[in-house]
């Protein structure tokens, strides 16, 4: 017995409304905003690391250097006066980033799922 077919793009699986490539776009839309804000969160990250990083260095070539214990303690406290304030910064940024990011998924998510309903409700 002859199987009747459906014109590709038409269906899928047979019951479901293949969207078109507009709807496709829609549904990403959120997900390409929500990765752009995670990279761009990693780029910060890196980006302090990579100061602090230096900072560090700049300490060990400065304490290599001094020939007075004392200097090289005052040095050091400094040292670790300044990561302990670098951190801390560096962490509030990164939670209110969080913050942002999280409230971003819960609007992805409602986007996603609105154009994802409108996409297979088309005809």
């Amino acid at each position: 017995m002859a199987e009747k077919k459906s014109p590709p793009g038409m269906n899928m699986a047979g019951c479901m409304p293949v969207p078109d490539m507009g709807s496709v776009s829609s549904v990403m839309a959120p997900q390409l905003k929500m990765m752009e804000s995670m990279i761009a969160q990693n780029i910060e990250l890196l980006e302090f690391l990579k100061a602090r990083f230096e900072r560090d260095q700049e300490m060990v070539n400065q304490l290599s250097e001094t020939a007075d214990p004392m200097r090289a303690m005052t040095l050091w406290g400094e040292f670790w006066q300044r990561t302990a304030s670098d951190y801390t910064a560096e962490m509030t940024k990164l939670a209110t980033s969080m913050t942002g990011i999280a409230e971003r998924a819960v609007r992805s998510a409602t986007e996603e799922g609105e154009a994802l309903a409108k996409a297979v409700g088309k005809k």
